[in-house]
């Protein structure tokens, strides 16, 4: 099973099959700045104030009635990669993350990307509820070049934006599941089996037990690593390979079938790949208490 390049039309194997003749497979703001604002259990942070401590849920107003949802997630251990599905997800080794961090509650959508960046270069426009869809057919080059540096500019003092990691994605997916999906995978995310060929607004299926929507399916989502073989060495904070020529993608999307979208399930591709079924969710530190 290739990951990076079909051989011809023939050849269809996993991942974000763009229109009908693919060559690359990768499964693997309105202008001016608004008024920024962070909340959390009701409690307004106000932008030029540092925020020093977790807290269990935060908002990010990105004005115009747009905001960026996190969850707080925390640190622990978790069995990553499966036996079940490829090669490319074995061994089944131990993982621990040290840190909580804060990961979207979902994925990134049409209309935020629009009020960061200022323009929405996704397929799926049609409808009112077109700005809740993810946002699509973004690079993860693009997303880091364009999308956070802005976003920057309008985070509260003490956050910073960022794509999670690959360990952080999967431990953030299964929220505490051991199996192939974090529950019943039509209640959780749209495939190909049910999502009528397009993506969907964000959050219209069920959310995971850590409060975390679409992390199967609807869109393939970055992760900040570059690609690594896994070992069955016990690892703490990993953070991908060294050098690689791609970039992971993990979840699954609207146009691909029940296995991938499996919480273990890996795809990747260049930094520079776009396509209809390929968006992202973020993840942010979470600061240090002084």
């Amino acid at each position: 099973m290739s990951h990076e390049f079909l051989l011809k039309s023939v050849r269809m194997s996993c991942g974000f099959l763009f229109k009908k003749i693919i060559t690359v497979c990768f499964l693997g703001a309105l202008l001016g700045l608004p008024v920024v604002s962070a909340f959390a259990d009701d409690k307004e942070v106000k932008p030029d104030a540092a925020v020093s401590e977790p807290q269990k849920n935060l908002t990010v107003d990105l004005g115009n009635g747009v905001k960026l949802e996190m969850v707080l997630v925390q640190p622990g251990t978790f069995m990553m990669g499966a036996d079940n599905i490829s090669d490319n997800e074995k061994p089944v080794h131990k993982v621990t993350l040290t840190k909580p961090f804060y990961m979207g509650k979902f994925e990134v959508t049409q209309e935020q990307w629009q009020a960061v960046v200022g323009d929405n270069p996704s397929n799926f426009k049609e409808g009112k509820e077109a700005g809740k869809r993810p946002v699509e057919q973004v690079s993860w080059n693009d997303i880091n070049t364009k999308f956070l540096p802005k976003l920057a500019e309008r985070m509260p003092k003490g956050l910073k934006a960022r794509l999670p990691t690959e360990a952080e994605w999967e431990y953030g997916c299964r929220a505490g599941a051991t199996g192939d999906y974090a529950g019943e995978l039509d209640k959780m995310g749209w495939h190909s089996g049910n999502s009528e060929d397009k993506t969907h607004p964000v959050g219209g299926k069920k959310a995971n037990a850590w409060g975390l929507y679409d992390m199967h399916g609807n869109v393939w989502e970055w992760c900040a690593d570059l690609k690594a073989d896994y070992t069955a060495e016990e690892v703490t904070d990993p953070a991908g390979a060294p050098s690689s020529k791609f970039r992971v993608g993990r979840g699954g999307a609207w146009s691909v079938g029940e296995n991938y979208s499996k919480s273990a399930f890996r795809d990747w591709g260049t930094q520079d790949f776009k396509s209809i079924r390929l968006g992202f969710r973020l993840a942010m530190d979470v600061p240090v208490k002084k």
